[in-house]
C-alpha cells in the first residue's frame, strides 16, 4: 500500500480563541482510496500545537516511513526514520518519452545530431527506439557495457550504429541533448542546444534546459491523488512502489523550466531549423 501523509495547521486565532487551539490535542485522521487495484492510505495530521509529534502516527504509517509520499517542504529530524519519496524512474521515462515524440514529428529526424547522457547507463533501451529515426547519435555513458550489447541489439534488428564514450566533451556538437537522470556536473552545451533532462540539474548548465513534466493522468488514478501533490510526484509513486507501469507510456502535455514551457510541437518546431 501506498501512504502519503498531509500536514495542517488551523488558522491562526486570536484572543481566547488562540488559547482554546492550544489546548486542542492534535489529531489523525486517516482514509484509504482504491482504484485501479491501487490502493493509497492518506494520514492527514491536524496540528494544533505547531508541531508534528511523529509518535503519533508511528503505528498508522508503519514499514512506509521511509518512502513517504508528503509535500517537498516537510522536513523530518534526521535521525527520526522517515524519509520523503524520492526517485528519478518515472521522470526519466517522461523525458525519454517526450523527446522520443518530438524526434518523430521534426521534419527530417535522421539529419539531427542527438546526444543521450546516461552515466549509470540505466536507460539504455531507449537508444534502439531513437536510432528508428536518427543516425547521428552519441551517448556519454560510464556503463559502457550495458550500451554495448544494446547497441549490438540495435545492429542486428535495424543495422543502425551509435557512437558510446565516456567523454563529455563529445556532446559539445549536439542540438538535442536526451539526459534521463538528474545532470550533476557541468556539461559542455551550446548555448542553443535542446536539453530534455529528468529533474532540476544540480549545477548550471548551458542550453535551453527543461526538467519538470506536466502530465493528464489516466481516468482513476487521479482520484487517488492527495490534492498536495503533484501528478508527476504522485505517478512516480504508483509507478515506482505501485508497479503501474502503464504509466510509463505517458507522453507529457508540456515540460517546462523556472521559466518557460514547451509542447512536443513547439520542441519539434525548435529542432527542425538544425534539420
Amino acid at each position: 500500500m501506498i501512504t502519503s501523509l498531509c500536514i495542517r495547521y488551523p488558522e491562526k486565532k486570536k484572543g481566547i480563541r488562540k488559547l482554546i487551539n492550544r489546548l486542542k490535542t492534535d489529531t489523525v485522521g486517516v482514509e484509504i482510496k482504491k482504484s485501479r487495484g491501487v490502493a493509497v492510505k492518506q494520514v492527514t495530521y491536524t496540528s494544533y500545537s505547531g508541531k508534528i509529534k511523529l509518535d503519533r502516527i508511528d503505528c498508522i504509517i508503519g514499514a512506509q516511513r521511509n518512502h513517504l509520499l508528503c509535500s517537498p517542504r516537510l522536513k523530518f529530524p534526521e535521525n527520526s526514520g522517515y524519509r520523503r519519496f524520492s526517485s528519478n524512474r518515472f521522470s526519466a521515462r517522461l523525458c525519454t518519452n517526450m523527446a522520443l515524440k518530438a524526434v518523430e514529428e521534426c521534419v527530417k529526424p535522421e539529419t539531427l545530431k542527438i546526444g543521450i547522457y546516461d552515466p549509470q547507463g540505466e536507460s539504455h533501451d531507449f537508444l534502439y527506439y531513437i536510432l528508428k529515426h536518427c543516425a547521428d547519435v552519441t551517448v556519454v555513458t560510464e556503463r559502457a557495457d550495458i550500451y554495448q550489447t544494446e547497441l549490438d541489439r540495435v545492429m542486428e534488428e535495424l543495422g543502425a550504429t551509435a557512437v558510446i564514450t565516456k567523454n563529455i566533451s563529445d556532446l559539445a556538437e549536439c542540438r538535442f541533448v536526451i539526459a534521463p537522470c538528474v545532470i550533476e556536473e557541468v556539461l559542455p552545451l551550446r548555448q542553443e542546444a535542446l536539453v530534455l533532462t529528468a529533474g532540476s540539474p544540480k549545477v548550471p548548465s548551458n542550453g535551453l534546459v527543461y526538467y519538470k513534466y506536466h502530465l493528464r493522468m489516466p481516468n482513476g488514478f487521479d482520484a487517488l491523488k492527495p490534492k498536495e501533490l503533484d501528478e508527476e510526484y504522485f505517478c512516480s509513486a504508483l509507478y515506482t512502489l505501485g508497479s503501474q507501469y502503464e504509466l510509463g507510456s505517458i507522453v507529457p502535455i508540456f515540460c517546462r523550466n523556472y521559466s518557460s514551457s514547451q509542447t512536443v510541437k513547439s520542441l519539434s518546431a525548435y529542432l527542425n531549423r538544425f534539420a
